[in-house]
């Protein structure tokens, strides 16, 4: 079970096993009308969009910087980075702190939705019809009960430009 505190701040996640089952927890979001999931051990916090600060001469899918709570965050349109269009800031938008090798990243999203436990075994591989390019960036796909999710490799999508 994820706990976060009155900051949004994930403090703690506990995994479970249910009757010997390996039980996996990933953020549900919205990107579109679609759903990916990110596994929680990545999420540092959660937070409403900020100002963001514009960075000239950077790739199209770096929206820019974003101070939250004194850190200075890159955010991310992981929309551009899957091929989806450009990321629409609405009332429901959320950046996704996410916690990388490199540090702190965070992700722009049309929404969160949940997190949702699943059992490890239920996780199946991504469709043979998703294009090579998406595909290489989806660990899996399970279904849940508003859909299909689509799990995301959230660190290889941050970083795809540098391999």
């Amino acid at each position: 079970m994820l706990v976060v505190d009155n900051k949004n701040e994930v403090v703690q996640d506990i995994s479970r096993e249910k009757e010997g089952e390996q039980i996996l927890q990933f953020i549900g979001i919205r990107l579109g009308k679609e759903l990916y999931g990110i596994p929680v051990e990545k999420i540092s916090k959660i937070a409403k969009p900020l100002q963001l600060t514009s960075i000239p001469g950077t790739a199209p899918h770096i929206m820019g910087l974003m101070n939250l709570h004194g850190e200075i965050l890159c955010v991310v349109d992981v929309k551009i980075l899957l091929n989806m269009g450009k990321v629409i800031p609405g009332e429901n938008s959320r950046v996704v702190v996410i916690k990388t090798a490199e540090g702190l990243v965070g992700v722009f999203c049309d929404e969160v939705i949940d997190i949702y436990d699943v059992v490890r075994k239920n996780i199946e591989t991504a469709l043979s019809t998703l294009s090579a390019e998406i595909s290489s960036y989806i660990q899996g796909q399970v279904q849940i009960n508003c859909g299909l999710m689509g799990i995301l490799d959230i660190e290889k999508l941050l970083f795809k430009q540098e391999r």
